[in-house]
């Protein structure tokens, strides 16, 4: 793990005691054993990688990259985030930092991330190791895309989403979703509202305290389509 982000940690940590503390700071791979709520959409995929020759060599992404927004600046990131669409928005629950162990529920427009609303109560689940198992969401014409977190060669971690055909072969080059200077905590969550707009969220820092992004994405409708618009063609 980047030291940055164990020192993030012990920051956003420092005012409560957390069970399993030691192995999340040791140890990003460790796995969480918490069961699904029923907020969790998708179907969860081992943890994979890709190189700098899939960026390369891939061909052009059908995704095209929307609206980016910080829902949170100061989370708890050992809460687990839950992330559901209701076909006309987007909720997102998760834990805030500090004192107390408090929980926000947020609704966001699926294309604009703009915030709906927004709930806070007075106690979040238990916090847990966070998980490295990326999402795979179905799109509406048999695709998938997966999003999950990469290690880059200084130790952090970056979000990533990738289109997949129907046998979990890549389609196009990995989307690189998070900022340059922020590390990836756990692995992102995806969620579709119509099978071709898709909303990824994760915990990143590039500080003392951690931060819950959301990135929204736009999957083109067939591969003929995305290279048609890529070398400008029309009709």
């Amino acid at each position: 793990m980047n030291p940055k982000t164990i020192w993030a940690l012990r920051v956003a940590l420092a005012s409560e005691c957390l069970v399993g503390l030691t192995c999340a700071l040791a140890a990003v791979g460790c796995a969480s054993t918490t069961g699904q709520r029923p907020m969790d959409q998708a179907v969860a995929v081992e943890p994979r990688h890709c190189t700098l020759a899939d960026f390369r060599h891939r061909g052009i992404s059908p995704l095209r990259v929307g609206e980016a927004r910080v829902l949170d600046t100061h989370i708890n990131p050992m809460v687990p985030v839950h992330v559901v669409s209701d076909g006309s928005s987007i909720a997102v629950r998760f834990g805030k930092a500090g004192a107390g162990r408090r929980e926000a529920l947020a609704r966001l427009d699926p294309g604009s991330l703009q915030l709906l609303s927004r709930q806070e109560s007075r106690r979040s689940e238990e916090p847990a190791a966070p998980s490295t198992v990326g999402r795979r969401v179905e799109l509406d014409d048999g695709r998938y895309l997966v999003s999950f977190a990469q290690t880059s060669p200084n130790g952090g971690r970056y979000a990533v989403a990738q289109v997949e055909r129907a046998d979990g072969s890549p389609l196009g080059a990995p989307v690189v979703l998070s900022p340059i200077d922020a590390d990836v905590f756990g692995a992102p969550l995806a969620v579709s509202t119509d099978g071709q707009r898709v909303v990824v969220t994760f915990a990143a820092t590039s500080g003392e305290s951690f931060e819950l992004r959301a990135v929204s994405l736009e999957v083109n409708s067939s591969q003929d389509d995305y290279l048609d618009r890529a070398i400008g063609c029309s009709g």
